[in-house]
């Protein structure tokens, strides 16, 4: 066995080190080999939408969380409502049912209005609108 005064020791522990952050860097670079990009990104977009039920509205921001899990959509809504102005709305794309299912509730608790959820073939798209005050 080692004992800690000795310098193998030290170079044992830094090898273990080293393999620890390999290991955390593979783990991400595996999801974003089978999706094509990293999961949650947020992107400036100015766009008017046909939604149905409401007609034409202005989105300023897309965030896709396609392939994110809960709780990590409804975080990365919060932190682009935050970066929008007043009266601004948002359009978050999902493929996950459990994180579709919260956005009511996240829009009613974050004082937002919560526009409409529309099913497509592949994912959801939410639209919301921030609250003025």
């Amino acid at each position: 066995m080692f004992t800690k005064d000795k310098p193998m020791w030290h170079a044992t522990c830094l090898l273990m080190r080293v393999a620890k952050r390999r290991m955390r860097v593979q783990v991400n670079t595996l999801f974003d080999r089978f999706h094509d990009r990293p999961a949650g990104m947020a992107s400036l977009v100015s766009k008017d939408i046909d939604v149905p039920g409401l007609g034409c509205v202005h989105v300023v921001r897309s965030v896709d969380c396609l392939g994110a899990m809960c709780p990590r959509p409804q975080l990365l809504t919060m932190k682009v409502l935050g970066e929008v102005g007043p009266g601004a709305a948002i359009e978050v794309v999902l493929d996950n049912p459990t994180a579709v299912e919260g956005f009511p509730a996240l829009a009613q608790t974050l004082g937002c209005a919560h526009l409409a959820t529309v099913r497509e073939p592949d994912c959801w798209r939410v639209y919301l609108r921030k609250s003025f005050f």
